[in-house]
């Protein structure tokens, strides 16, 4: 019996050496969204705008500096329209285009708290109606960024700056142009 108590402390002070931290965070952010039409000719153009995401992020630390990130994201972006073609000169319609993400980004931690982060992430537009003023956004996008965060206790609080271009690789090969955001993330992480 003392035997099989010895064996399962030290097996149990093993797991717990060679664990690594999780975390799950609650992220709100506010960014400016424009849509890049790669210098397409023509009398149209979209002006920048407004967006919103919230979502959640799960943070899987590999080594005290690198951490594997992936979750989910609701992403709700204005676009604006513009056009001078005769009988629409001077009208700017809106749109909306409603985005759900699932990021899978390398996060890299350095002077505990400061990090850059980047990787791929998998979008659907999850409101398109086929309309000239919405583009599809669906497809493989692109995101990176650096911030500040601070530990205490079980909890991180965070602020990310970042970029992320959507349609990188587009799933509908007719679409062209790419939904940009450039904007901050805030966060408030559970660690386990």
């Amino acid at each position: 019996m003392k035997f099989k108590l010895i064996l399962g402390a030290v097996i149990m002070c093993s797991l717990q050496a060679f664990s690594q931290s999780n975390s799950i965070s609650i992220v709100g952010g506010y960014s400016i969204a424009n849509v890049d039409i790669h210098g397409a000719l023509g009398d149209f153009g979209y002006n920048t705008k407004t967006a919103v995401a919230t979502g959640l992020i799960y943070t899987k630390e590999i080594k005290d500096f690198f951490s594997l990130q992936t979750g989910l994201f609701f992403s709700d972006d204005k676009v604006e329209f513009s056009s001078i073609l005769p009988g629409r000169a001077g009208i700017n319609i809106d749109g909306d285009l409603k985005i759900i993400s699932i990021p899978i980004t390398a996060k890299f931690t350095f002077f505990k708290f400061a990090f850059a982060d980047a990787g791929l992430s998998f979008d659907k537009e999850i409101n398109y109606t086929g309309n000239y003023v919405q583009t599809d956004q669906s497809g493989i996008g692109v995101e990176l960024g650096f911030g500040g965060q601070y530990a205490f206790k079980h909890f991180t609080v965070f602020v990310n700056p970042y970029l992320k271009v959507y349609g990188t690789t587009h799933f509908n090969s007719y679409e062209d142009f790419n939904l940009i955001e450039g904007g901050y993330k805030f966060g408030l992480g559970y660690n386990f």
